[in-house]
């Protein structure tokens, strides 16, 4: 056999060998990236369900302390207590007590909609006392652990049940009453409340670009039952059986009642004892994307062997230099600049190669000056102007997003005009060189500073409330004020004034509080300079 045969054997089986393992190998891939896929969507809304889970009980948690904490509520239920019923009248006291109780539950129960019930209990889970209406004798579960509960957050709740009027789930949640200063507690007060308030979070999603939808309910991971069900998802999850779990499971393949295959995943709330089931039909989002992975297969599989084969009669005139090449350009990709290819011929291959040399070359000193034009004021090392707006910009939308407050301060140095006519603008140039120093060593790690323009400079100070941001202020002001600035053994002394601005909730960007800065900065500088101003409003 000759060598260009061996040659062409050994180009057909390095093709075809590699093409078929690839071949196999990215079906399991996309497959795997798909599935991925998927269960990261499914997870990332069950995190975003706990969350609103978890505030909707905060809510009803805070209810039941406002609630708890009425002179109504905390001096009938002392008066209940302490009386020892040897008497008539205590018992009349005792009664008078209870009446004045049910007739405020009753009273508080008609203004919220999902409240069933409100009672008074005993630490043994026994009425006391409760609202009128819902049905006074109808039973319901008592929490065994709800000592521990209080113990763990200071209230508690019980699992959920079934409503046998209105099939509808209810779940009871509570919280001691304290009637001392020793946080001792004999009672306790509860609702009853109907989970149907949290139907709007079950609404079904669309999922992807498959046009199908994806179906929720709210699962007792202790038992695996559904308790509530997303608006349409009862006839799509209709029998479906779960597995009791405490644990995450895999993505699984389900089918309900009415024979579509599904994928699903069950994401447990272990802090709440419930889980989410969240599911889509299979068919709809895998099809189009696994038949189109098979012609892709069977593409990749075809053009390999004719690239084998192509390859095989350019390898020595091609291969060689692009290899060469390719590997520099990969090298280049990580970031390796220092990249200078041998040019050893003179064709189009020759020209690519000193092209790309000179390329790399130019880019090397291009990404050294961009990165330092792109974000870096250049006299003072700050941030430039884009850069910290682009900063406060980040700020603003943590802030939408988890209500994470920050303030902005703006500084001027005072009479800045004097010392460059007085000392010259090279002098000028060093006052505001060392003034960002004294920035940079009176800020923390997670506050920024920039150069806002001329003399005047920005600030962002990060997780602040009004107090840290006025201690803060006053001290590199104080800082500024106390340093002696010196230039060609030149002594200057300057000060700077200083607005402050929070962000509120009406704010509908980032330049509100700039501005609202910028008014305490114009404040600062008219009330004789050399201060802190803080703008509390726009209105201030």
């Amino acid at each position: 056999m000759s060598i260009r045969n061996r040659i062409l054997v050994f180009a057909v089986l390095v093709t075809a060998i590699p093409s078929f393992s690839m071949g196999l190998l990215l079906q399991n891939m996309l497959q795997t990236t798909l599935e991925e896929k998927v269960k990261q969507k499914f997870t990332d809304s069950a995190q975003i369900m706990e969350q609103e889970i978890s505030l909707w009980l905060k809510k009803r948690v805070y209810d039941l302390t406002v609630f708890s904490n009425t002179s109504i509520v905390s001096e009938n239920v002392a008066a209940y207590l302490k009386t020892t019923e040897k008497r008539a009248d205590d018992s009349k006291k005792k009664l008078q007590n209870i009446k004045i109780l049910e007739t405020y539950l009753s009273t508080l129960q008609h203004q919220f909609k999902y409240y069933v019930r409100i009672f008074v209990l005993s630490r043994t889970g026994s009425v006391i006392t409760v609202s009128e209406s819902g049905g006074r004798d109808r039973p319901f579960p008592f929490p065994d652990d709800y000592a521990e509960q209080i113990s763990d957050r200071q209230w508690f709740k019980g699992n959920a049940y079934i409503d046998s009027r209105d099939k509808s789930p209810l779940i009871l949640i509570g919280v001691p009453l304290f009637l001392d200063q020793l946080y001792e507690y004999e009672t306790l007060l509860a609702i009853e409340v109907r989970l149907t308030g949290l139907l709007p979070l079950l609404d079904p999603v669309k999922f992807g670009d498959s046009g199908d939808w994806t179906y929720e309910s709210l699962i007792d991971i202790k038992t695996g039952q559904h308790f509530l069900y997303g608006r349409e998802a009862k006839k799509v999850l209709n029998g479906i059986h779960l597995a009791p779990s405490g644990e995450r499971q895999k993505l699984h393949e389900y089918t309900n009642g009415m024979g579509e295959h599904l994928m699903g995943l069950v994401v447990p709330f272990p802090e709440l004892g419930w889980g989410l089931f969240i599911a889509g039909n299979y068919e709809k989002a895998f099809s189009g994307l696994i038949h189109a992975r098979h012609r892709n297969i069977i593409i990749i599989c075809c053009f390999s062997v004719i690239m084998g084969i192509v390859a095989y009669l350019l390898t020595r005139q091609i291969i060689v230099p692009l290899s060469a090449l390719t590997r520099g350009a990969e090298r280049v990709a990580k970031g390796d600049l220092d990249v200078q290819l041998p040019v050893r011929r003179n064709d189009e291959i020759g020209f690519a190669t000193t092209v790309f040399n000179e390329m790399v070359a130019k880019l090397k000193l291009s990404q050294t000056e961009l990165e330092q034009l792109a974000t870096t004021d250049p006299l003072t090392g700050l941030n430039n102007r884009k850069r910290v707006m682009s900063i406060l910009r980040d700020h603003y939308e943590y802030y939408r997003r988890f209500e994470t407050e920050f303030s902005v301060l703006m500084l001027d140095v005072d009479h800045f005009k004097d010392v460059n006519d007085t000392y010259g603008h090279q002098a000028g140039d060093t006052v505001l060189k060392q003034v960002a120093e004294l920035f940079n060593e009176n800020l923390r790690n997670v506050d920024s500073a920039g150069r806002y323009g001329g003399e005047e400079f920005l600030v962002i100070l990060a997780e602040s409330g009004a107090d840290e941001s006025i201690q803060a202020a006053e001290r590199i002001r104080k800082a500024v004020a106390s340093h002696t600035f010196i230039h060609e053994d030149q002594e200057i002394q300057v000060h700077i004034s200083v607005g402050i601005g929070r962000i509120q909730k009406q704010d509908r960007d980032e330049q509100k509080v700039v501005n609202r800065a910028d008014m305490a900065l114009y404040r600062a500088k008219n009330e004789g300079r050399n201060r802190v101003v803080y703008q509390a409003t726009d209105d201030e």
